[in-house]
């Protein structure tokens, strides 16, 4: 039987034994939630506010970016309305100076034609006299021959021809 009373020592419930096992457990806790868990609760937090700051960061640099991209693209409309008038300008300009060479062109091509029209009149008219002072000479020396003979109506007709004839020279 000894050998039972050895086992039921061992089997025996103890209660100072269980009492000083909780109270181990609590001041291991109590231990570990002062050098432990708080301190890794610290470290916790602080990385959420860090990771807060860099989200918030984050988003305020892309705030900026797309404020950047509007600034951007409004001031690459804004070029190229300005290129757009630009174009426009110069398009107007050379129409402009396009129709003023033309009108100079045709001013000038009208004051040609009414000079040559002026010099073929002059042209016409010394023709003219020309012809009338030929005709005249004609006539002084027909009327020179007419009166140095008498005309017979032959010599008549032969007169005239040979005044046809000289005109035609």
């Amino acid at each position: 039987m000894i050998i039972m009373a050895g086992t039921l020592d061992f089997l025996s419930v103890n209660v100072w034994h269980i009492l000083m096992a909780i109270g181990n457990l609590l001041i291991l806790v109590l231990i570990l939630k002062k050098f432990l868990f708080k301190p890794v609760q610290n470290i916790l937090r602080q990385r959420e506010e860090e990771i807060g700051k860099t989200y918030s960061d984050a988003d305020k640099a892309l705030s900026e970016a797309n404020a950047e991209k509007e600034l951007y693209l409004k001031k690459l409309d804004d070029a190229k309305q300005e290129a757009d008038n630009l174009i426009k300008s110069a398009n107007e300009r050379a129409k402009a100076e396009s129709a003023e060479i033309i009108s100079d062109a045709n001013r000038e091509a009208e004051r040609r034609r009414r000079h040559a029209d002026e010099d073929i009149e002059l042209a016409r008219k010394k023709a003219a006299a020309e012809m009338r002072d030929a005709v005249s000479e004609m006539v002084i020396d027909l009327a020179e021959q007419v009166v140095g003979k008498e005309i017979d109506s032959k010599a008549h007709a032969e007169l005239i021809d040979d005044a046809i004839e000289s005109l035609g020279e």
